[in-house]
C-alpha cells in the first residue's frame, strides 16, 4: 500500500500526541510533581508513639485524602512524621494530628482535626509547619491490655480453678430446669426495669453514694475477703460437711424467706415509702435539728439550775410576769370563738394539723409564733413548708385504697396519689418491694 505524504504526517502527529498523552498519564499516575515538591507542602508531626504508622500512609482532613506520609524518623523520645499535603487543602493552624487504625493488623493513618474555633479560617498550615506533641494524638495501644490480661491469667491458680469448675459441674448437674428458671426470672427483671426506666435510673443514682462508700472501704473489704478465704479454707479442711449441710437445708430456709416476703408485701412498701418521705423532710430540716441538739444541753442545764437548788424545799426559782392580753392573742386561722365547743362536750373531733396564725408578717401579734418560722434553705419565713417553696413526697395510710395522708407542702389540699399496694403474685413481689418506695406522685 502506497502512503501519501499527508497520511504519513498524520501518522507522525498521532504518534507524537499518543506518546505525549502516555507520558502525561505516567507522570500524573506516578505523582512525579509531588515527588519533586510541586503542588505540595510538607508538615512535620512530633509523636511520642507512632507504632503502626508507615511511609505512604494516608493523610486525611474531614474524611478526605489530602496527602500522604513521606517520611518517618525515629528520635530518642518518639518519632517525627513528615506529611506531604496538597496545596489546595487549606488546613487551619492549631489542627491536631490524630492517629487512627485502618485495619485489624494495626495499619494507621493520620487524620488532621481542626480546632472548633478556627475551622475553615486562616491562617493555614504552610510548608515547613510543625505540629507539636501537645496536638499529636496517638492510637491507644492494645499491647499493654494484652500484657495485663496475660498477667491476670497467669495469676489464676490452675489447680484451684480446675477444682472449682469440677465442683460447679457437680453442683449444676441435672439442674437445667432451675437454671432456666433463673434465666427467665432475670429476663423478667430486666424487662420490668426497662419498663420503669425512670425509677430504675433513680435507683441507680441513689446507689452512687453507696458505691463511693464501698470504694472508701476498699481496705476493709480486702480484710473481709481474707477472712472469708480463711473460713472457706477451714470448711474445705473439714471435708465441707457443714457447707454440704447448708446447701442441703438451704432451700427450706429460702422458702421460709419467700413466705416472709409474701407476708410483708402488703405493708412493707408503704413503710419504706413513708420512711423515705420522713428522711426527705429530716434531711431538709437537718440544720434546724442540729441547732436544736446544740442548744438542748444548755436548755436542760438552765432548767436544772432553776429546779435542783430548791428541790428539797418543794419549790423552784422562777420569775413570773403577768401579761393581760398585751399584745392580744392571734385568732385568725384558728377555730372561731363561736364555733368552739363547751368544756362539757367530750365528743371526738379531728384536729386541724395545719392550723396556724394567719395574719400579715409585719403584724406585731405573735411575732414569735409559727407564722414566722425560718425556712431551712433561705431567708424567708413561713408557717408551712409550702410557704418556703418546699415540696415533699406524699405518704400513704396503711389501707388498700392508696389514700394519701395530708401533705404540708400543698397546704390543705386533699390530693389522691394512687399507689397499688395490694397483694401481688410471685414475680411481682420484687417490683412492689423495690419500686414502690421510689414512686413519686
Amino acid at each position: 500500500m502506497l502512503l501519501t505524504r499527508l497520511i504519513t504526517w498524520q501518522l507522525r502527529i498521532f504518534a507524537a500526541l499518543s506518546a505525549l498523552a502516555l507520558g502525561l498519564a505516567f507522570v500524573a499516575y506516578a505523582k512525579v510533581p509531588s515527588m519533586v515538591g510541586i503542588g505540595v507542602y510538607d508538615v512535620t508531626v512530633d509523636y511520642a508513639d507512632a507504632s503502626g504508622l508507615y511511609p505512604k500512609a494516608l493523610v486525611t482532613y474531614r474524611g478526605v485524602k489530602v496527602g500522604t506520609v513521606v517520611d518517618l524518623e525515629v528520635t530518642d523520645d518518639g518519632a517525627v512524621a513528615t506529611l506531604r499535603i496538597d496545596n489546595d487543602a487549606d488546613i487551619p493552624q492549631g489542627s491536631a494530628a490524630e492517629l487512627h487504625s485502618t485495619s485489624a493488623i494495626g495499619e494507621q493513618y493520620v487524620d488532621l482535626v481542626p480546632p472548633a474555633a478556627a475551622e475553615g479560617r486562616a491562617p493555614f498550615l504552610s510548608d515547613g509547619a510543625r505540629i507539636p506533641r501537645e496536638r499529636a494524638v496517638e492510637m491507644p495501644q492494645i499491647t499493654p491490655v494484652l500484657e495485663a490480661v496475660n498477667r491476670l491469667l497467669a495469676s489464676v491458680p490452675k489447680q484451684e480453678t480446675r477444682r472449682v469448675l469440677d465442683q460447679v459441674g457437680d453442683g449444676l448437674g441435672g439442674r437445667s430446669a432451675d437454671l432456666a428458671g433463673i434465666i427467665d426470672s432475670s429476663g423478667q427483671l430486666l424487662t420490668e426495669a426497662q419498663a420503669n426506666i425512670e425509677t430504675t435510673t433513680s435507683l441507680l443514682t441513689a446507689l452512687r453514694p453507696v458505691l463511693a462508700t464501698q470504694v472508701d472501704l476498699a481496705t476493709s473489704t480486702r480484710t473481709h475477703a481474707s477472712a472469708l478465704n480463711a473460713l472457706t479454707a477451714a470448711m474445705a479442711a473439714d471435708g465441707s460437711a457443714d457447707l454440704s449441710a447448708l446447701l442441703r437445708d438451704g432451700p427450706g430456709g429460702l422458702d421460709a424467706s419467700t413466705d416472709i416476703v409474701t407476708e410483708l408485701q402488703p405493708t412493707l412498701p408503704m413503710l419504706l415509702t413513708n420512711a423515705t418521705t420522713n428522711a426527705d423532710v429530716l434531711n431538709t430540716y437537718l440544720p434546724g435539728i442540729k441547732q436544736t441538739l446544740v442548744v438542748y444541753p444548755a436548755t436542760i442545764a438552765r432548767l436544772q439550775g432553776a429546779i435542783n437548788p430548791r428541790a428539797g424545799l418543794g419549790d423552784a426559782e422562777f420569775d413570773l410576769r403577768a401579761a393581760l392580753n398585751d399584745p392580744p392573742s392571734c385568732k385568725a386561722g384558728y377555730t372561731p370563738v363561736r364555733a368552739r365547743r363547751a368544756p362539757s362536750d367530750t365528743s371526738r373531733r379531728d384536729a386541724d394539723p395545719l392550723a396556724h396564725c394567719e395574719i400579715p408578717a409585719d403584724d406585731p401579734i405573735a411575732v414569735r409564733g409559727a407564722r414566722n418560722l425560718p425556712c431551712p434553705s433561705s431567708t424567708r419565713r413561713g408557717p408551712l413548708p409550702a410557704s418556703c417553696g418546699l415540696h415533699f413526697r406524699r405518704g400513704v395510710w396503711p389501707d388498700t385504697s392508696g389514700t394519701v395522708a395530708y401533705d404540708l407542702a400543698i397546704g390543705r389540699q386533699d390530693d389522691a396519689h394512687d399507689l397499688d399496694v395490694t397483694e401481688g403474685k410471685g414475680e411481682e413481689l420484687w417490683k412492689i418491694l423495690v419500686l414502690a418506695p421510689l414512686s413519686v406522685g
